[in-house]
């Protein structure tokens, strides 16, 4: 008598049991990284506290700026100085010092090694915090732009405009966390993760930050031209002053894109270190 087919003995066949779901790692892995993802998400909304520095840096500098530079950059020819400042404090908001930390918390308790022990995927352990992480960075992002708002900012690209460029900014502060991760897997320490925030605070300020490129000259001009994160701000001002300008969003998109390959490039190679 074929298998399926015998009486077992609680006067059931093999047949009528119910079979074990397949393995598709596919979709367990996209399964583990949304709980992963989830697990960051309640972390930080359990701890608010934690994210307050984040969000009081830029809104301090927006304000600081407009009330102590509005007159001089109206004298300048800056039209729409809250429009030229924005871009300013998202990048502050999108790069706050939290990336990684909540990951330096699990190594640290060895609850990162205990995810070790389970089947999940190990991308799943990173790709998870970094979904987190922006949507993260973009809830602060949009609060700012929010706040700005309320203050009278006029945007040149109307409602889309501002929401395309929270968006981009938030796929900019992913790139950004890239290295916040790299930092946590690899030394599993919140003072070294928290330290590349102020490694990269010096090239925040070696930008357009706060003047045009035609404003800077010498070294200043130099530093400009090369640092990346110029081309950032420039493309996101594009769509807060200018309008929609194909080329400097295209530059933005591509300066992001290189920006992630690097830093996440760099946080899954710790990661595979970590686990080997």
């Amino acid at each position: 008598m074929a298998l399926s087919e015998t009486t077992m003995s609680g006067g059931t066949t093999l047949s009528d049991e119910k079979r074990p779901e397949a393995w598709r790692p596919l979709r367990q892995a996209l399964r583990a990284t949304l709980l992963l993802g989830g697990r960051e998400v309640r972390m930080a909304l359990r701890r608010p506290m934690f994210l307050m520095p984040n969000m009081l840096v830029p809104i301090f500098f927006y304000f600081i700026m407009l009330g102590s530079l509005g007159d001089f950059a109206s004298a300048a020819g800056l039209k729409n100085w809250q429009a030229f400042l924005l871009p300013m404090s998202l990048i502050f908001a999108v790069q706050g010092g939290s990336a990684g930390l909540n990951m330096v918390a699990d190594i640290e308790s060895g609850y990162f090694d205990k995810l070790l022990l389970t089947p999940a995927s190990r991308g799943s352990l990173l790709i998870g915090a970094m979904l987190a992480d922006f949507f993260r960075v973009m809830a602060q992002a949009f609060i700012v732009l929010l706040i700005a708002i309320a203050a009278g900012l006029n945007f040149e690209t109307g409602l889309l405009g501002a929401l395309v460029m929270v968006v981009l900014a938030s796929f900019y502060g992913l790139a950004y966390s890239g290295f916040g991760f790299t930092m946590a897997l690899r030394t599993g320490n919140a003072q070294a993760t928290q330290s590349v925030g102020y490694l990269f605070m010096p090239l925040m300020f070696l930008t357009t930050m706060f003047a045009p490129k035609e404003s800077l000259s010498g070294w200043m001009s130099t530093a400009a031209t090369i640092n990346p994160m110029t081309y950032v701000l420039q493309g996101l001002r594009s769509l807060s002053m200018e309008g929609w300008d194909a080329g400097a969003i295209g530059v933005l998109v591509l300066t992001i894109a290189l920006w992630a390959t690097v830093s996440i490039g760099a946080a899954f190679l710790a990661l595979k270190r970590r686990v080997a």
